[in-house]
């Protein structure tokens, strides 16, 4: 069909707008040839409150709205979304800066969006930054949404705010944040109240602390008929929070709650001051549903915690699954905590407690107590369905600690021992836009055993910017030979390098071809 004089006018208007501002945004952002672009800096610019001239230019009708960089920081008051199917991209090197005072309603943040569909807030190599210590409370976060639907946050690194990095509340529906960086957030770097479709890739989310719970993300619906449904989180890193990587609380859900549906894969989920996972069931009825860990590392260190499995539980309440997870610790002395505690809760609801699989499941700790302990309350309650394979890299008997009655338990332990000869090959060069696989060759003859790695990055190359997020963690399946790594370079990645180096976790040894650098021909 040929183009009407119409559209190839605003192809025209499009072009120089869109030019020069950040490319993987706009690569990102997928911009029909109709669309229309303003420059935010067409409206103004006032170094002291930019606010007037960001809301114009959000307000003026236009289908992209480009953030433009002129230098200075954006000093920004709350900017409210306040139409649909509107992208909006930050340039690289832009920040948005909360305007001190400028939040005085809990509720407020940088971006709101509510009631809203088909919103994309992009970003790569752009910040929107809070100042933390100037609020006391929980609550104001930099993105905000809420009875929305296919809303993506792509790219920003969001730091400082006095609540979260993003809140998901009631009504959120198919939303997806992508290569984003949560960093030193007061309460939680996500908190979801209700999702719909939710999909986090590629992300960081790291350094909270400020208020409980301080976790990387914590699902956490504050009513009974809000839903937690059909979330995936992978490819993402959690590191540094004070209390929680993860956690999941449905203590408000009851027998008539939609059940929960959650699947965390290949995840690196480091060492916090708690527990590296948190899960609580509903506490006022058996509420079905199931969260599954798949190719993950749960990374204690030096803590004392890695996953608590706490509250109510039975044979038709939540199912916790962990397949080919990783249990670590780096400790000087062996290690006498129990790497999962199962708590037996409010046992006056169900007598029995537990209801978790492990599947090839790795301990790389040199165990001076149990793997995991049920910890039961008054009630004398049972210990109940706790089934899978774990291989050990010492295992110590009892596996399993519990003072009260078990039910249908079950850990088959085999021992391992963690060595293995690896290589990393892949093609050395890559074209922006290509995917580059990168595999983890097992060469030893045994292959018996899951064999769990972690690979640090480094280089020119951008994570988050010039390759889509990587979290660092590679499992090659029990009986398998290999593991892929999938580099996604980015449509407009700038000429660089990125370099993958294996790093072994405790209690592990690599021998082989430990690194690769892939050298990145950016955009033509």
């Amino acid at each position: 069909m040929p183009l009407t004089r119409r559209t190839l006018l605003r192809m025209a208007a499009l072009a120089p707008v869109l030019y020069g501002a950040t490319q993987a945004s706009v690569a990102a952002a997928h911009a029909s040839p109709d669309a229309t672009a303003v420059r935010a800096s067409d409206f103004g610019f006032d170094p002291v409150d930019a606010t007037p001239a960001l809301t114009a230019a959000l307000a003026s009708g236009a289908d992209v709205v480009i953030i433009d960089d002129v230098g200075q920081d954006w000093i920004t008051r709350p900017l409210w979304i306040n139409r649909d199917d509107l992208t909006v991209i930050l340039e690289d090197g832009v920040t948005l800066r909360g305007l001190a005072g400028g939040f005085p309603d809990t509720r407020d943040g940088i971006w709101r969006i509510h009631g809203r569909k088909n919103v994309k807030l992009i970003g790569y190599g752009a910040t929107c930054v809070m100042n933390k210590p100037e609020y006391t409370g929980e609550w104001r976060s930099i993105v905000r949404m809420g009875t929305s639907e296919s809303i993506t946050v792509e790219g920003l690194v969001l730091r400082g705010a006095p609540g979260d990095g993003v809140i998901l509340g009631g009504g959120s529906k198919n939303v997806v944040i992508r290569n984003v960086v949560c960093d030193d957030n007061k309460r939680n770097a996500i908190s979801v109240i209700y999702a719909d479709g939710l999909l986090i890739e590629g992300c960081a989310l790291i350094n909270t602390q400020g208020t409980a719970p301080e976790a990387g993300i914590d699902l956490e619906p504050d009513s009974a008929p809000q839903l937690i449904k059909d979330v995936v989180i992978r490819d993402t890193v959690f590191a540094g929070n004070k209390k929680y990587s993860f956690e999941m609380n449905l203590m408000r859900y009851n027998a008539d709650s939609t059940p929960a549906s959650v699947l965390v894969e290949r995840c690196y989920m480091g060492p916090t001051g708690d527990a590296v996972v948190h899960v609580q069931p509903g506490v006022r009825g058996p509420a079905a549903g199931s969260i599954t860990f798949r190719d993950c590392v749960f990374d204690a260190g030096d803590s004392p915690g890695t996953v608590n499995l706490y509250g109510v539980r039975g044979y038709d309440g939540l199912r916790t699954t962990f397949e080919r997870v990783a249990f670590t610790a780096l400790r000087e002395q062996p290690r006498t905590d129990p790497f999962v505690k199962i708590w037996s809760g409010l046992v006056t609801v169900l007598p029995e407690y537990g209801n978790a699989r492990f599947d090839d499941c790795v301990v790389l700790a040199d165990l001076a107590g149990p793997f995991l302990a049920g910890v039961e309350g008054a009630g004398d309650p049972v210990l109940s369905n706790v089934t899978g394979t774990l291989w050990a890299l010492r295992p110590r008997q009892p596996i399993i600690d519990t003072a009260g009655a078990t039910k249908e338990v079950d850990l088959d332990i085999r021992p391992h021992d963690g060595a293995a000869q690896v290589a990393l090959t892949g093609r050395p060069v890559g074209q922006a836009g290509q995917t580059i696989t990168v595999t983890v060759r097992r060469l030893g003859p045994d292959t018996a055993a899951p064999l769990v790695l972690r690979y640090d990055t480094g280089g020119s190359a951008r994570n988050r910017v010039d390759y889509d997020g990587l979290p660092g963690v590679a499992v090659i399946p029990a009986g398998g030979r290999t593991a892929d790594i999938p580099v996604r370079i980015r449509p407009d990645a700038a000429a660089c390098e990125l370099t993958l180096t294996l790093r072994p976790l405790p209690g592990t040894s690599v021998a082989g071809r430990d690194t690769l650098t892939i050298t990145v021909r950016g955009r033509q």
